[in-house]
């Protein structure tokens, strides 16, 4: 029987750590913005309100039409930019249909950059600059770290493609020796997919489908972080199949209250820097 991560010890110790760093600061503004009203940031930018309110950082929503061309909205994020008083900037998904993500991101000044999402930081990684780096990923990192594994020759096994969680995860496990293999949609459409996360000592997936990884898949004693979340009648589940993963692991992070947690920890961890860059 595997052991469920404790998250929460994770998280407490993560929120001391930023209570304390946000005393010392000076005053710490963040600012949200979003465009249009579609229910999944919504979510996000309730978390966000609720934690800067618990570790005292100024928080600013900025509502924005999503009838904006790209050329506007990018327009907003620079008014940001030039707002001394705003020390870090997120910018909202999901993003009206037809925009390219990364002509927005773009516009996000590097150093007010917190979710680690423009090419500037994006494209720093590749030669070890972590300054901004996704929280998300970050998460995932905090509890390789908590479980003090050795990733060097390690047989990893990333599941999807993203550019903002599987790609960087891809890049920073590399770093750290460990033998990657990054899956996506055509691992799964040519039937391969169950053979990778067999093969993996550690299991990474970030796909956003409920019980998507199969725990027959799974290879016994790993370690599996499932970074996805999902809704499926009311509930909220994973990408793995939860409850018989428990079975034959050494280590599985739970769903909700799992990466999800530590991601808004680090977004606060990462405004701390942009504080002091800033300033």
């Amino acid at each position: 029987m595997g052991k469920i991560i404790n998250i929460e010890k994770i998280a407490d110790r993560l929120e001391e750590e930023l209570i304390r760093e946000v005393k010392k600061m000076p005053a710490l503004s963040l600012a949200s913005l979003r465009f249009g009203q579609a229910p999944d940031a919504q979510i996000y930018v309730n978390s966000q309100m609720r934690l800067a309110k618990k570790i005292g950082v100024d928080f600013f929503l900025h509502n924005a039409s999503d009838q904006l061309s790209e050329e506007e909205a990018a327009g907003q994020v620079k008014k940001l930019n030039q707002n001394k008083e705003v020390k870090g900037i997120i910018v909202n998904k999901p993003f009206p249909k037809g925009w390219k993500p990364e002509e927005i991101f773009s516009a996000i000044l590097p150093q007010k950059d917190i979710e680690g999402v423009s090419p500037y930081n994006l494209g720093k990684m590749i030669y070890g600059d972590l300054t901004f780096v996704s929280p998300t990923v970050l998460a995932v990192f905090e509890i390789i770290n908590s479980l003090d594994i050795d990733l060097y020759g390690k047989n990893v096994t990333v599941v999807g493609f993203s550019t903002l969680i599987g790609k960087p995860l891809v890049l920073l496990l590399g770093q750290r020796f460990a033998t990657v293999s990054l899956t996506h949609i055509a691992t799964y459409q040519k039937e391969k997919l169950p053979f990778y996360v067999k093969n993996a000592d550690l299991l990474i997936s970030a796909v956003g489908k409920p019980h998507f990884i199969k725990a027959e898949w799974i290879k016994d004693g790993a370690v599996v972080i499932d970074v996805g979340i999902s809704k499926k009648e009311s509930k909220i589940f994973g990408d793995v199949e939860f409850e018989p993963a428990v079975k034959k692991t050494a280590f599985i992070s739970p769903v909700p209250g799992g990466v999800g947690r530590l991601t808004s920890l680090f977004l606060f961890k990462n405004l701390v820097k942009a504080g002091k860059l800033c300033n």
